[in-house]
């Protein structure tokens, strides 16, 4: 039998699942859609880590998805981190040029994110990321954003990009390795606009709807101001988080 060498996709999609639960396979076949009407070569990796004693079944569901379709892979690991970490941990699994982030829960498009990717593909940026101009997220969250950005813009001079949160994100793989991520946390998203300002990186925003999230409870909470305040001022010290 002769050994098969795996091809590299253009485009690898990674999908944050975390507590996603069933909501993840709507997200997956939706995704896969847009995927196959794109016309390129993709894959989609799952990112299902869990926490210690947990009952979040997504990890399961993630095993299962990816037996269904040989385009879907799985990245199930017990939590050591935050969302910083999950992303981490889909983009070391990707094996595309192209690589974009996604939640699971169904509040990032698809479309978005395919959008986002052709703008990668054309060579017009290096680095592509959303911004969302509809958020049906509730007001405490858009008042938090918005409080989140103008303090950001201020400290870090990211005039010009208004939604440093905000996904579809995405990057080339020569970008995401001069970028060389190392947030464990919710900071992970501003270190990927400094760190692409420092390497002197194309970033480019565009706008996006951003719908609610009826599969899973938000993980931001009041104590992320803190963590955002804390992050920035250490980042501002230091130039690392």
């Amino acid at each position: 039998m002769s050994d098969t060498v795996r091809e590299e996709p253009r485009l690898s999609a990674i999908v944050l699942g975390y507590r996603a639960e069933e909501a993840l396979a709507a997200v997956v076949a939706a995704l896969t859609r847009e995927l196959e009407a794109l016309g390129e070569s993709f894959e989609i990796v799952l990112v299902v880590n869990y926490d210690a004693d947990s009952d979040d079944r997504t990890p399961e569901i993630g095993e299962r998805l990816s037996h269904e379709d040989a385009r879907v892979r799985f990245v199930a690991r017990r939590k050591e981190g935050g969302m910083g970490w999950d992303v981490r941990s889909g983009l070391a699994a990707a094996t595309g040029i192209s690589l974009m982030v996604i939640d699971g829960d169904g509040q990032n498009s698809p479309r978005d994110l395919v959008r986002a990717y052709r703008l990668l593909a054309e060579g017009r940026c290096d680095v592509v990321k959303g911004r969302r101009v509809r958020r049906h997220d509730g007001l405490y969250r858009l008042v938090l954003s918005a409080a989140y950005n103008l303090a950001f813009a201020a400290v870090f001079g990211t005039w010009g990009l208004w939604d440093i949160n905000g996904k579809p994100k995405g990057m080339t793989r020569a970008a995401c390795e001069r970028l060389n991520l190392r947030s464990d946390d919710w900071f992970l998203d501003a270190e990927l606009v400094l760190a692409a300002r420092r390497e002197r990186l194309r970033v480019v925003e565009i706008p996006v709807e951003f719908g609610p999230s009826t599969a899973r409870p938000s993980f931001v909470r009041a104590g992320a101001v803190l963590e955002f305040a804390r992050h920035m001022f250490n980042y501002r010290l230091r130039g690392r988080p």
